[in-house]
């Protein structure tokens, strides 16, 4: 049996504090990046129902005579300026719909600009819908790990028709 001495006994605590301190640095660090993703879909989550509420009742200067909405822009524009810089948005996100609860399957149609060809709706319920989509960017990239894709969808009572 081999005597220790002080020295190796210092070695033995250094070497065991080295791996506690790496496995608590890459556990804080995966617990920073859970909650970062938490919180930009929350934001994501947020900006979208902000935009469904205010495509429900955006003004008459932005729909034509049957209701239907005809310029997006201000809805896009309140849900990039909301989400700003927390997420990357697909080019095509926010997407805006308008739909009648009389139709199969929702009838959904998507903002053209041009409304020719939707006939104005009867529907007792009509709505209008959000989706918001795009990635959430890693902070750290742990494991090589890549950008999360999200979709967020809200729907509102169109109250402009």
């Amino acid at each position: 049996m081999t005597k220790t001495t002080k020295g190796d006994r210092k070695g033995q605590a250094l070497a065991e504090l080295g791996i506690i301190v790496t496995l608590l640095i890459t556990i804080t660090l995966g617990v920073v990046e859970f909650g970062y993703g938490f919180f930009a879909l929350h934001v994501v989550t947020q900006a979208t129902a902000a935009g469904a509420r205010a495509a429900s009742v955006l003004a008459i200067g932005n729909r034509d005579a049957c209701g239907r909405i005809v310029d997006t822009t201000a809805i896009a524009t309140l849900v990039r300026t909301q989400v700003g810089s927390v997420v990357t948005l697909d080019s095509t996100s926010p997407q805006v719909q308008q739909c009648d609860s009389s139709s199969v399957g929702g009838g959904c149609q998507p903002i053209t600009g041009d409304g020719a060809s939707v006939p104005c709706s009867t529907s007792p319920m009509p709505k209008v819908r959000v989706t918001v989509s795009g990635t959430v960017p890693r902070i750290f990239g742990l494991f090589g790990s890549s950008p999360r894709a999200f979709s967020r969808t809200e729907t509102f009572r169109d109250e402009g028709r």
